[in-house]
């Protein structure tokens, strides 16, 4: 740092040099954030202009345009929406489980391809099922222990108890 103020004079100079610095400095910075506001709002009424300038053919030109695409968009998404169906309808008929409408080799099957992927599709899957009997045939048995009491010696038994509580 410098040297010190002598004077009152001096002192008031350096205070009056950094308020003007400080002055300039925000100044500045609040012409900038207002010129850029300006700006912007000067854009928007030049692009609602030029809106305005066009000719109401031009107007309706835009406006055809963006329903064909709005249009264009809808159709797609029905026909991908048809295909899905008609993809369930013919897995089910196959026997195939419902989650193979998915499979981007039905999708993106043509009317005449799509006999033969399906084909392809229900011979892979086949064979991952499992072959041979699904439950087995074996019989259990009770190969240790106490034999299991039949319903007769059961009903015997309680036949003999009834018979001596009436006796008594």
């Amino acid at each position: 740092m410098g040297e010190l103020p002598k004077t009152d004079a001096e002192l008031q100079a350096i205070v009056d040099d950094a308020v003007k610095k400080a002055k300039d400095s925000f100044q500045s910075e609040y012409n900038e954030k207002f010129y850029k506001a300006r700006k912007d709002y000067e854009d928007k009424i030049n692009d609602l202009k030029k809106q305005q300038e066009l000719g109401k053919e031009e107007y309706a030109k835009q406006k055809i345009a963006e329903q064909q695409k709005a249009d264009q968009l809808e159709l797609e998404d029905l026909r991908k929406f048809k295909k899905t169906a008609i993809l369930g309808e013919r897995l089910a008929k196959e026997g195939l489980p419902s989650y193979f409408k998915n499979d981007s080799r039905l999708i993106s099957a043509t009317d005449e391809t799509i006999d033969s992927v399906l084909k392809t599709v229900k011979s892979e899957y086949e064979a991952t099922l499992p072959k041979g009997n699904q439950y087995s045939s074996v019989v259990q048995t009770n190969t240790g222990g106490v034999p299991p009491a039949s319903d007769k010696d059961g009903l015997n038994a309680m036949s003999k108890a009834l018979e001596k509580a009436l006796r008594k």
